[in-house]
């Protein structure tokens, strides 16, 4: 059984969390509260399943297609159910979503195949993030974040001369072929940090690129590697998880990790 709700506190009946009275949304998950809330109801005891003719069980129910919210501090919060096939997501599509000031009203769709499932940008504000599970190849502009800090990758390329022949003047380039920007706002952008040599760490505390005031960021976070001409993204076994935005679609699976505004949600597919 859960532990009573605390004197004059409501209990949230999407997650189980206190919420004071004058609340109308669960802090925790963003269910909606009704103002006048019924007394909580202590949880029932499950009942045996009636056995079936001849004695036999019943064929056990398949478990529901949802999404699982994970809270910062790694607990399970809130669930939204989906079902096969197309699936809308943001704030006009459940409480879980409605609190959450960072996504659209219409953000995303996921389309949802067995036990995989294609994630789709519906041109939303803030993007679609999935959890990187291994090493993936960088392209010119794409966005990642790790912690809470958003970074845009951008490729050095020699520059060209201009249609009439005029060399572009700049300073010389000890050899860097890319850098990353630190991406503030809508078309505002912050520090960038140029990438030299074959590879450049990422992290809080260790690395060539620091971001000492960001706790959500391991000690050494994620690298990124010139190999081959190409630029590759790895995470480096950190806590969070490094994360890349979804350009167009993008498909995942079974207990894939999606951030939507400032959520991360587990899918559940099985």
């Amino acid at each position: 059984f859960a532990p009573p709700a605390a004197a004059g506190m409501r209990r949230c009946p999407s997650c189980g969390s206190d919420v004071p009275p004058s609340f109308r949304f669960c802090g925790t998950c963003g269910f909606r509260m009704d103002e006048a809330s019924a007394p909580n109801l202590m949880p029932q005891a499950p009942t045996a399943p009636n056995p079936g003719p001849m004695g036999m069980q019943p064929t056990p129910a398949r478990a529901r297609l949802s999404m699982t919210l994970i809270r910062p501090d790694g607990t399970e919060g809130g669930t939204h159910d989906l079902r096969p096939g197309e699936n809308k997501l943001g704030r006009s599509f459940g409480p879980v979503f409605e609190n959450d000031g960072y996504l659209s009203p219409v953000h995303a769709m996921l389309d949802i195949r067995g036990q995989q499932a294609m994630v789709r940008d519906l041109d939303s504000l803030n993007g679609v993030f999935v959890k990187m599970t291994g090493e993936e190849e960088l392209t010119n502009g794409q966005i990642i974040r790790i912690g809470q800090e958003l970074l845009r990758y951008e490729l050095i390329g020699t520059p060209e001369p201009t249609p009439d022949g005029t060399e572009l003047m700049g300073s010389p380039n000890p050899g860097f072929w890319g850098k990353l920007t630190i991406i503030i706002g809508r078309e505002v952008t912050g520090a960038a940090y140029p990438l030299l040599g074959e590879s450049v760490t990422l992290g809080r505390e260790r690395g060539e690129i620091n971001f000492p005031d960001d706790g959500y960021v391991s000690g050494l976070h994620a690298r990124v590697t010139l190999r081959d001409g190409r630029v590759y993204l790895a995470d480096l076994g950190s806590s969070n998880g490094t994360f890349v935005k979804v350009n167009g679609e993008r498909a995942v699976g079974h207990d894939s990790f999606v951030l939507l505004g400032q959520q991360l949600f587990r899918l559940n597919l099985a």
